[in-house]
């Protein structure tokens, strides 16, 4: 059988025989001007919105069914990439298409009202790929429509599909629409495909994008690809499965596409954006394919006429067919609605007006009434809306029943009903003003300017930002400014989620239901934490663009404190100019929060009684401390409503006659205040009569200024408070506070007179920019009382320079904070002084500079006497003696980091468990239990036990000379201390600092030792320790360090024996050396530290001499001076007996000769080391008997043990 190719392809192909029936016939010829449609009175061609597409995101502006779409998406499962079969009209001649369009022109007139220029555009760019030609593998045309809401781009459209669809240009008049404000987030990716994939490949030649300015830029790509490619390549391969596509795999790969295509389909984009916002949006590249730009034009007056009784006839047609209502109207109805036109919304303002206003008032009265004559006339009387019906005039607005829907007058109404914050009220009342010159401006012809409605409310806990953003959201909704004037309230836990993408899902869906009315986001500081809280920015990224895309039907506010609002505004670049009108909510005063109490006690059925108000007003001033954020404010006022209600309730029940909605003085429980006496208060504290004084003088000041207070005479007496306290520490500074802190609290200075303490650990942080927000923390808690900073200096020692940032911030505060708050900073006197010059704001807000001076030890003895009366224990007989005796010795050895008070304190508590565990152990008299003895206080034998002072003398070979002075030494502090034992007079000022001289080796440091077990023994030092060090332990090489230097090393020795060998150097190095700096830091730490520790100088003779002779200061203060006398022969050879005996060494009589002989000459010489030289000749010896045996491999005990002739060498 022959087949004719021409008619397989066309079998194969049959556009193409659609083609030849075009070049044959042309198009379907065009209706009689009788047939044409008459204009359409419906208002879909005014509508701006087409019909929801079931679920999904996408809807068809003309019907199909879902069924349908989805049966000819599966037939096209088969190959790469599915296609839509359009039309080819490639060939239609050129002069038939112009002809053609011109109808299409013509026709569309009649259809859609105005826009003319925007008519002869839509026209051409639908015509556009039939003149110049088009790549099947790309959109037929892109088309960009942009004007503002409803003037008619989508009814435009739909009329146009209808007509190409009549003249069968196109196949469908289908419009499917894709809303990409609906895919926001990279997690919407694969919802948006599915729905692109169903408009792509439907029965549509048409595809309408809207929001593209909502979308997330995941999804612009997509679009953009297909515009300038006419394909978009998956990332993996897909299949259309269950009306979606999934990724394919396995059995699915068969019928997977691994691209879109376009399918030659016209893209149409609409949007209320600019043309250059849409060049932001997509780019030049996608601009560069864009076929046509049309733009719509806001109608005129004229225009709004024809549309007006466009919408009054759709009404008559309506009441007619639902209502059975003949209407008819007067001229004045078409200018009411016309009136009813907003720019901002377009026509459907005009709908909106005719159906709310009109028709449903006409149904409410035919529901509820029988109408004898159906004819029914509208009018209009005062711009009020009146109808006839049955001989009677009635106004359509009081046919609808009143729903409790706010006008202006309520919610002003209700603004001016809440207590203070006069200039947030003054802001909301300004809004309606501005509404009323623009709408005046609009009238007379000029542009309206819509002013940003967003807003901040800053300000602390109960200042009424929530009861405030309610009356915003109604007002707005009065003005008409919002469509719904619903408040939708949020926090950070609403808006931020848990894992990547559900954040800008979830701040979308907020912004969604919040529209039409106010989205109030309370503390919203806490959306982003910081810098790394990733999720937190992005629901800071998609709010601003939600806020941008939504800024005609939704108003944002954004509450929290001041400072943190101030700081959360720089976390994203966008915030501060979409927020511009910040409002700051003031802490209510005193009265003011007594006005809301009131209010508050009457709504909830109470009265509170008039004796109340003076301490209910003072109640409030004391908890209302600026600066802090916790005060309360409105729910404070509340609070102490309800908890007088629940006293009140527990009074009814014993006397159930008084009167039930009273709350009386009673209920509230005030704090009664005890008057405070100032020299009752002082009488308590031992010693610091200067401070007292300036106490006292404090205390005349403030009732001096409170008398002239009461006179009425206004006299400025106000100064800084905030004070210096230098001194040791337990010297009573903290007791002082807490006084101070009770005083300036009665006197009215300080509300709350509590007292917080820290250091430098509780201020500055360990990280760069945590100081700072550690400072203020601190000082925010202490705000109505004292901050007490104890050793405030050591913010200053500080190489991180985080003590800096914490000074300064401290010098902030206290200026904006001055009045509520007192700062006192404690430290040692010198270090203080130095403190106040780092920072050039320290000195002038710290002129009140008290000195503690230590505690006598009289004043001492005394704290330890109230001590113990304060905690129920007494003093036996005999006791206080003992107790005051040692409390002067630890008087006498304390120093400035002892502790004076704390110090007593510590020693009584020990006594106090000494006497416990007494008490414990033995079988003690009821009434004795509290009383401490003579055995409770007795120090411990503090001498080294079976010490006997002959027998270490007799280790000490020679020295006979320096044996007799220690003999001396040790018997007179026995004396003394019997003598004291007796309670005879103990002369106890006898310096015992010594200088050793004499050549090396000669024994001084062995002396020295037992210098120190003979001190520790008697008592006369708490420890035996001996410290050794040179010239290099004391001297440093940098100006100022010797000092710390040689004190750290006094003090390393403390309660024991410091002994500096070759002393003499520290005077050797010159004028600028500064060994003189540690002799002189040396010469002060003997004084200071006088009964707590003894120097023994050591050295040469002849350079100690000298040395004494330099410093004439010295000389005074060691006035032990003991000669070591060198060694003779015989003692050398005993001490190296001793020596090699202790060692397990014995020296044969060969060797002992040549020992002599050998010391006997070199003792003469000039550097002869005396001991040291018999230490090291030893050595010596063991290492050449070492060397002697090493080849004898039968070696006994004897050959081990002895020293002969041989292995003695002279060095």
């Amino acid at each position: 059988m022959k087949f004719n190719r021409k008619d397989i392809i066309g079998f194969l192909f049959p556009e193409l025989q659609i083609v030849e029936t075009v070049k044959e016939h042309g198009f379907i010829a065009m209706p009689n001007k009788s047939n044409k449609k008459k204009k359409i009175q419906n208002m879909e061609h005014v509508n701006s919105e087409g019909n929801t597409y079931s679920k999904n995101n996408f809807r068809e502006m003309n019907k199909t069914t879902k069924q349908n779409l989805v049966n000819k998406l599966d037939e096209s499962q088969s190959g790469n990439v599915a296609t839509y079969q359009h039309k080819d009209t490639s060939k239609v001649k050129t002069d038939d298409i112009v002809d053609v369009f011109s109808s299409i022109r013509e026709e569309i007139g009649t259809l859609v009202v105005g826009q003319t220029d925007y008519l002869d555009n839509l026209c051409t760019a639908f015509k556009r790929p039939f003149i110049t030609g088009y790549d099947n593998l790309k959109p037929k045309n892109a088309i960009i429509i942009l004007g503002n809401k409803s003037t008619g781009k989508h009814s435009s459209i739909s009329c146009i599909a209808d007509i190409l669809k009549q003249r069968r240009i196109i196949n469908s008049n289908n419009i499917l629409k894709i809303d990409l404000s609906l895919y926001a987030t990279t997690s919407d990716y694969e919802v948006f495909l599915s729905d692109l994939y169903k408009c792509l490949y439907g029965e549509s030649d048409i595809v309408m994008f809207e929001n593209c300015d909502k979308c997330h830029s995941s999804i612009i790509d997509v679009i953009e690809s297909l515009t300038t490619t006419g394909k978009y390549t998956l990332s993996s391969r897909y299949v259309f499965q269950n009306n979606n596509l999934v990724e394919s795999n396995g059995m699915l790969l068969q019928n997977s596409i691994s691209e879109i295509s376009s399918n030659n389909k016209y893209f149409v984009f609409v949007s209320e954006k600019s043309e250059n916002d849409m060049l932001n949006i997509f780019g030049t590249k996608f601009m560069n394919c864009i076929g046509d730009i049309l733009h719509t034009k806001n109608f005129n007056y004229e225009e709004l006429r024809k549309i007006s009784l466009i919408l009054i006839e759709d009404l008559k047609i309506k009441c007619s067919k639902n209502l059975s209502m003949n209407i008819s109207y007067e001229d004045a109805i078409s200018e009411l609605i016309i009136s009813n036109y907003k720019v901002v919304s377009g026509i459907s303002s005009m709908r909106d007006f005719v159906d709310s206003n009109i028709y449903k008032p006409l149904a409410e009265f035919k529901l509820k009434n029988t109408i004898e004559d159906n004819n029914v006339f509208l009018s209009v009387n005062n711009s009020e809306l009146m109808v006839q019906i049955d001989d009677k005039f009635i106004k359509l607005i009081d046919i609808m029943p009143q729903k409790n829907v706010s006008g202006i007058d309520d919610v002003k109404k209700e603004l001016e009903g809440i207590v203070g914050i006069e200039s947030v009220k003054q802001y909301i009342f300004g809004l309606e003003d501005n509404l009323k010159i623009q709408r005046l401006r609009e009238n007379a012809g000029f542009k309206a300017t819509n002013i940003s409605m967003h807003m901040i409310f800053t300000g602390n806990p109960g200042t009424g930002k929530t009861t405030i953003a309610r009356i915003v959201a109604k007002y707005l909704k009065a003005l008409g400014i919002l469509s719904q004037g619903q408040l939708r309230e949020v926090t950070r836990a609403d808006l931020v989620g848990q894992y990547v993408g559900q954040t800008a899902k979830l701040t979308n869906d907020i912004i969604k239901s919040s529209l039409g009315g106010v989205l109030f986001i309370d503390e919203a500081y806490a959306l982003c934490r910081d810098k790394h809280d990733t999720f937190g920015l992005e629901a800071i990224d998609t709010l601003v663009k939600g806020v941008e895309d939504n800024r005609e039907d939704l108003v944002v506010i954004l509450a929290g404190y001041k400072e943190e609002m101030e700081e959360f505004l720089k976390t994203n670049s966008g915030l501060k100019s979409r927020f511009p009108n910040v409002i700051n909510f003031e802490d209510y005063t005193p009265e003011e929060m007594y006005e809301i109490s009131f209010i508050t006690a009457n709504s909830k059925g109470y009265k509170v009684s008039e004796d109340c108000k003076e301490q209910l007003i003072k109640l409030f001033e004391k908890n209302q401390i600026k600066g802090k954020n916790d005060s309360g404010n409105g729910r404070l006022a509340r609070n102490v409503i309800e908890k007088a209600i629940l006293n009140q309730s527990k009074r009814l029940i014993v006397d159930s006659n008084a009167p039930m909605d009273l709350l009386c003085y009673e209920d509230f429980k005030f704090e009664e205040v005890g008057k405070f006496d100032l020299e009752e208060s002082l009488s308590k504290v031992i010693g610091l009569e200067n401070v007292k004084e300036f106490v006292r003088t404090q205390y005349k000041l403030l009732i001096a200024q409170e008398k002239r207070r009461k006179a009425g005479m206004i006299v400025d007496t106000s100064q800084a408070l905030n004070m210096i306290f230098s001194g040791n520490p337990g010297t009573g500074k903290t007791t002082i506070a807490r006084l101070v802190a009770d005083m300036f609290k009665e006197m009215g200075l300080l509300k709350s007179g509590h007292l917080i303490e820290t250091d430098r650990s509780g201020l500055v942080a360990e990280y760069a920019g945590q100081t700072a927000k550690k400072t203020e923390e601190v000082f925010r808690s202490a705000l109505g009382g004292i901050l007490f900073i104890d050793e405030a200096y050591a913010l200053a020692n500080d190489n991180s320079g985080f003590g800096k940032e914490s000074i300064d911030t401290l010098v902030k505060l206290i200026e904006d904070y001055r009045g509520e708050i007192i700062i006192i900073l404690a430290g040692y006197k010198k270090e203080m002084e130095d403190f106040l010059k780092t920072n050039s704001g320290l000195q002038s807000r710290f002129p009140l500079i008290i000195n503690f001076p230590d505690y006598s030890a009289d004043e001492l003895f005394g704290i330890a006497l109230k001590m113990i009366k304060d905690t129920g224990f007494r003093l036996g007989e005999g006791a206080g003696e003992v107790l005051k005796e040692e409390v002067i010795l630890l008087q006498k050895q304390s120093n400035e980091h002892s502790g004076n008070g704390r110090m007593v304190r510590n020693y009584i508590e020990d006594i106090m468990r000494k006497q416990s565990a007494r008490i414990a152990m033995n079988d003690i008299p009821v009434n004795e239990m509290n009383m401490i003895i003579s055995d409770d206080i007795q120090p411990k034998d503090k001498s080294i036990v079976n010490f006997d002072l002959e027998s270490e003398l007799s280790k000490i070979i020679g020295l006979e000379e320096v044996k007799e002075y220690i003999r001396s030494l040790n018997a007179r502090l026995r004396v003394q201390r019997e003598r004291k034992k007796l309670g005879l007079v103990a002369d106890n000022t006898q310096t015992l600092h010594m200088i050793f001289k004499g050549n090396p080796g000669t024994g001084k440091t062995m002396v020295a030792r037992t210098v120190a077990d003979v001190l520790y023994n008697i008592g006369v030092i708490k420890t035996n320790k001996l410290i050794e060090t040179d010239r290099s332990g004391l001297v440093a090489g940098y100006v100022g360090q010797t000092a710390i230097k040689t004190k750290e090393k006094v003090m390393e020795a403390i309660d024991g024996v410091l002994f500096i060998d070759e002393a003499y150097s520290l005077s050797q190095g010159g004028t600028n050396d500064f060994g003189k700096e540690a002799i002189d830091t040396l010469v002060k730490l003997m004084d200071d530290y006088r009964d707590r520790i003894v120097i023994i100088l050591a050295g040469y003779s002849d350079d100690m001499d000298e040395f004494l002779d330099v410093n004439a200061g010295l000389k005074s203060r060691f006035p032990n001076i003991i000669k070591f006398e060198d060694y003779s022969t015989e003692e050398l050879i005993e001490i190296s007996g001793m020596l090699f005996k202790s060692k397990g060494y014995e020296i044969d009589s060969l060797a002992k000769d040549k020992l002599k002989d050998i010391l006997d000459i070199v003792r003469l010489e000039a550097q002869f080391g005396n001991g040291r030289y018999v230490r090291n000749l030893y050595e010596k010896a063991v290492n050449n008997q070492a060397m002697r045996l090493s080849t004898d491999m039968d070696l006994t005990k004897e050959d081990l043990t002895t020293i002969v002739d041989t292995d003695i060498e002279r060095l």
